[in-house]
């Protein structure tokens, strides 16, 4: 960077702050301190702006904006802004403490203190997610109703100490409040049965509150992150989604809420799985639901691979990989006999997780017909986790069956055939060769147990 664009930098921000401007640029300025590289990035509705940093840290720019609620992220760092044409700002942050030292001056910075504040406010009071989940019901409310009033009173309290907040910054922060308590509600039957380890047992009135909320407000869902996670919740429901997609979309697809509408098909296509009996439905629904090409384009090509690898038909192959007590070893070496397929790498935490049930699946089903095969995907030259890993671990946590290591990695023409784009991801071949599960139960899934009895494994 030319340091004379900021020589002298006092000179240059006296200009431009009282320079004029499109009036819906919004002005900012300020310096970073201990940076970790040379940008921050600006990034909202329609906006993603980059701007640099001098040697300083000091930054200059201009950006043309709407009413709304901005992030601000220099490296791993980030925090919400409110940004409102007119607006100069200058900011001051020290990234070694990042939360504690940000602070706002200058036209809007009441606002953005606010917000810095209930940033620090939340980072040192963190939510124990754990504990949370795993109340009864009654304890549940109890909790969450005290913490709406905490971040009332947390509001009010700001505006009291001799600072008024933007009416439209106030209007969204109530509306945050309102959605997080109502996403908690929305959650905690998932969240409990992870985390308390059994089934909620909940009032018929306990979802109540949910029932008048409208899931199709654009404009919120730019606004309010807990609100956008209410809505991609409600809408990517996969039982709602796939018995009875028409009604469930219904509203959303009649409706005007592009972003709305881009982020469901974006993350929806995630629920088109090669065990699913329900692509077919699921595909027209979401190419429904977009007008951009270049998604109806990867969902198509998504929907056409996972139609080749439905139950009952030819698998894809994997040949002569690489056996870790010796030679090669290739799917056809293995008819004859049920094969259920681990794809796993060594990085992969929840992969490592399944080792213990999978070796309690794989002693329970000793001398029957079925083999257990693990196909490693790691990278053979990769830092750290690599083929020399994956022999290590095998080593260390005396992995049994086949162990296999995969020929390209991720890339390998059989983990692309059968789509994998995560893992762990398990298969289940038949004695003929033909796909019994294209994303069979995981080992820790009782399910799992239910389709090898079906089978008379």
């Amino acid at each position: 960077m030319n340091n004379k664009l900021f020589t002298p930098i006092i000179t240059a921000l006296v200009i431009f702050i009282f320079s004029c401007n499109n009036s819906s640029d919004v002005k900012i300025s300020g310096t970073i301190s201990n940076q970790v590289n040379d940008s921050i990035v600006i990034s909202g509705p329609n906006v993603k702006k980059t701007i640099r940093l001098n040697e300083n840290g000091e930054f200059l720019d201009t950006i043309n904006i709407s009413t709304n609620i901005y992030t601000l992220i220099h490296g791993r760092e980030r925090t919400n802004m409110f940004l409102k044409p007119g607006y100069s700002l200058s900011i001051s942050i020290d990234n070694k403490e990042f939360d504690e030292s940000l602070t706002y001056s200058g036209e809007g910075s009441s606002n953005n203190n606010y917000l810095a504040a209930k940033t620090l406010n939340s980072s040192l009071n963190p939510t124990d997610y754990k504990t949370m989940y795993s109340m009864d019901e009654d304890s549940f409310i109890n909790h969450i109703n005290k913490t709406k009033t905490s971040e009332l009173d947390f509001l009010n309290s700001f505006e009291n100490n001799n600072t008024t907040l933007d009416e439209e910054l106030k209007s969204i922060e109530l509306k945050e409040i309102d959605y997080k308590y109502l996403l908690s509600i929305q959650r905690y039957p998932l969240y409990y049965k992870f985390y308390a380890k059994k089934e909620p047992v909940n009032s018929d009135n306990f979802m109540k509150p949910l029932e008048d909320l409208n899931f199709i407000n654009n404009n919120d869902y730019q606004m309010s992150q807990s609100y956008k996670s209410l809505v991609l919740s409600h809408f990517l429901n996969e039982d709602k989604m796939t018995d009875n997609s028409n009604s469930h979309f219904k509203k959303l697809i009649e409706s005007n809420a592009s972003d709305i509408k881009k982020d469901v098909v974006f993350q929806g296509k995630y629920s088109l799985r090669a065990s699913s009996d329900n692509n077919e439905v699921l595909y027209n629904t979401l190419t429904n639901l977009s007008n951009d090409s270049t998604q109806i384009s990867e969902l198509t090509n998504l929907y056409n691979k996972l139609s080749v690898i439905k139950k009952g038909m030819k698998s894809p192959e994997f040949i002569n990989y690489e056996n870790y007590k010796g030679g090669t070893t290739s799917l056809s070496d293995l008819k004859g006999k049920y094969v259920y397929i681990d794809v796993w790498a060594t990085w992969c935490g929840p992969c490592i997780a399944e080792i213990p049930s999978l070796k309690k699946v794989e002693a329970l089903y000793h001398n029957k017909n079925i083999e257990f095969v693990s196909i490693s995907i790691d990278v053979k030259d990769r830092p750290i986790y690599n083929y020399d890993k994956w022999r290590q671990m095998i080593e260390e946590k005396s992995l049994g069956g086949v162990q296999l290591f995969a020929d390209n990695a991720w890339n390998s023409q059989f983990t692309k055939a059968f789509v994998i784009n995560s893992i762990p991801r398990f298969l289940l071949i038949g004695p003929d060769g033909n796909i019994v599960s294209g994303d069979a139960p995981r080992p820790s899934d009782q399910k799992l147990i239910e389709l090898f009895n079906s089978l008379d494994i």
